[in-house]
C-alpha cells in the first residue's frame, strides 16, 4: 500500500504543472541551441525538435493552464511530436471563460476554423471593447469568403472604439478587413474617418511610447493600405532612384505587363539575409517567365556587409548605391535590387516590419501584400501562376517539391 501511495504521488509531482522558473530554464536550454547553431540553425532540425521533446517531457498539457500552455509556446509549437496534444488542450480551455484566449491562440496558429467555431458560439457582443483589436487583427488573416458572412456586423464595431492608445493600435486592420468583407465603400470611408479621428485625440495627449505608437499608427492608416485602398487598386506611386541591373526603372509603371514580386528588405535586416536562398529559388523557378523579382529597399546611410568589410558608412546616396553594387556580388544576389525615395517602410504598403513582399499584377493593380519570402514555394507559386493566367501569360507547372 505504502508502494503504491509512493508511485501516486511520484506520478503527480511528476504531471505537475512547470512552474515559472522551471518553463525560463526550459526556453533557456532551447535557446542555447538555436545559439550554439548560428546560421546552421534550422526549426526542423531533427536535432532541436528532439531538444524540445525532451524538455516537455513529464509535462501534461491537460494540467497546465491557459498561462502556462502561452508561457511553453516556443517549446511546444514546433515539434510535431508534441504540438497535437498542446493544440488539444487549448480546445478544451475554450470551453470555459478563456473561450476568448484560446480562439485568438489558436487563429495565431493557424487553426483558424477552431478558432472560428469558437467565436460564432459566442459573437462579437461578448468580446470587451478593449480586446477587440486583439479580434481585428485575427480575423484579418481570413479568406474573403470567410469574412463575407460578417458583412453586417463588422462595420458596427466602429461605434466601440476604445479610448486606450495601445488597444486602439491593433484596430489598424480595421479598414483592410472591412474591403475584404465586401463593405459599402461610403460605409468604409466614413469607418476610416472615425477610427483616424480616434487615434489623432489620443496622439494629441499622448507621451513616450505611445506618442510614437499612435503616430506611427497614423501614418500607416493614411497610406493606401491603411485606408483600404492597396489589393484590388493601381499600385501606389514608388519613385525609384536606382537598381542594380541598368533598367530605366523610375517606378513601377515601367514593368507593367509582368508580375512583380517586390521584397522590402535591408542589409542590416538578419532574417531579410537569411531569405536569400528562398528569394533566389523563387528567381530561378520564373526565369524566362514575365516575372520581376524586386528587391526594393531605400537609402539607410550605411550598407552592412556579411565579411570582414562590416558596416559601411556612405554620406551620399551615389555611395551607397556603388556599395550596393558590391554587397551584390559579396552575396551573390541573382534579381534587381533597386533604391526608392519612399521609405522602406512605405506606409502605402503597411510595411511595419522587414522582410515584408508585396505582388503586382500584370495589369499594374496590387494582388497581394504583407507576404514572406520564407513562405512555402508551393503557396508562392500557385498566387504568381494565378496572375500569370489571369493575364494570359505563360507560366510553368505547379511546384512539386
Amino acid at each position: 500500500m505504502m508502494l503504491t501511495l509512493s508511485l501516486t504521488l511520484a506520478s503527480n509531482l511528476l504531471l505537475a504543472p512547470p512552474t515559472e522558473e522551471e518553463i525560463k530554464a526550459k526556453i533557456e536550454t532551447a535557446m542555447t541551441f538555436f545559439r550554439e547553431k548560428g546560421d546552421d540553425f534550422s526549426l526542423e532540425d531533427p536535432e532541436f525538435i528532439a531538444v524540445l521533446d525532451t524538455q516537455l517531457e513529464g509535462v501534461d498539457p491537460a494540467e497546465c493552464d491557459m498561462q502556462t500552455v502561452q508561457a511553453m509556446t516556443m517549446l511546444w509549437n514546433y515539434t510535431p511530436n508534441n504540438k497535437p496534444a498542446w493544440v488539444g488542450r487549448i480546445k478544451s480551455l475554450a470551453q470555459g471563460d478563456g473561450w476568448l484566449d484560446a480562439a485568438l491562440m489558436l487563429a495565431g496558429l493557424d487553426e483558424v476554423d477552431a478558432a472560428l467555431e469558437i467565436g460564432s458560439m459566442h459573437g462579437f457582443a461578448e468580446v470587451p471593447d478593449e480586446r477587440l483589436g486583439e479580434v481585428i487583427t485575427a480575423l484579418a488573416q481570413l479568406e474573403d469568403s470567410q469574412l463575407e458572412m460578417m458583412k453586417y456586423e463588422l462595420p458596427q464595431l466602429i461605434d466601440r472604439l476604445p479610448a486606450d492608445g495601445p488597444a486602439l493600435y491593433d484596430w489598424m486592420e480595421f479598414p483592410k478587413l472591412l474591403v475584404k468583407a465586401g463593405v459599402d465603400s461610403t460605409i468604409r470611408k466614413s469607418s476610416h474617418g472615425k477610427l483616424v479621428a480616434a487615434i489623432e485625440a489620443v496622439a494629441g495627449t499622448a507621451e513616450g511610447r505611445e506618442k510614437r505608437m499612435m503616430d506611427s499608427a497614423l501614418k500607416v492608416l493614411k497610406g493606401a493600405a491603411g485606408r483600404g485602398e492597396l489589393l484590388g487598386f493601381d499600385a501606389p506611386k514608388v519613385e525609384l532612384l536606382w537598381n542594380s541591373v541598368g533598367e530605366e526603372w523610375s517606378c513601377f509603371c515601367c514593368m507593367k505587363g509582368n508580375v512583380v514580386v517586390v521584397d522590402f528588405w535591408a542589409t542590416w535586416c538578419g532574417p531579410c539575409v537569411g531569405s536569400f536562398p528562398q528569394v533566389k529559388e523563387l528567381v530561378e523557378y520564373y526565369k524566362g517567365y514575365n516575372v520581376i523579382v524586386l528587391g526594393l529597399t531605400s537609402p539607410q546611410g550605411a550598407v552592412n556587409f556579411r565579411d570582414d568589410r562590416g558596416r559601411v558608412e556612405c554620406k551620399t546616396n551615389e555611395d551607397e548605391f556603388a556599395q550596393m553594387t558590391e554587397y551584390v556580388k559579396a552575396m551573390d544576389i541573382t534579381w534587381p535590387i533597386a533604391f526608392a525615395k519612399e521609405d522602406v517602410f512605405n506606409p502605402d504598403f503597411g510595411v511595419r516590419g522587414i522582410p515584408h513582399v508585396a505582388v503586382i499584377g500584370a495589369d499594374g493593380k496590387t494582388a497581394y501584400n504583407n507576404l514572406d519570402p520564407r513562405d512555402p514555394m508551393a503557396e508562392k507559386v500557385k498566387k504568381i501562376n494565378g496572375l500569370l493566367k489571369k493575364a494570359g501569360l505563360p507560366h510553368p507547372a505547379a511546384f512539386e517539391g
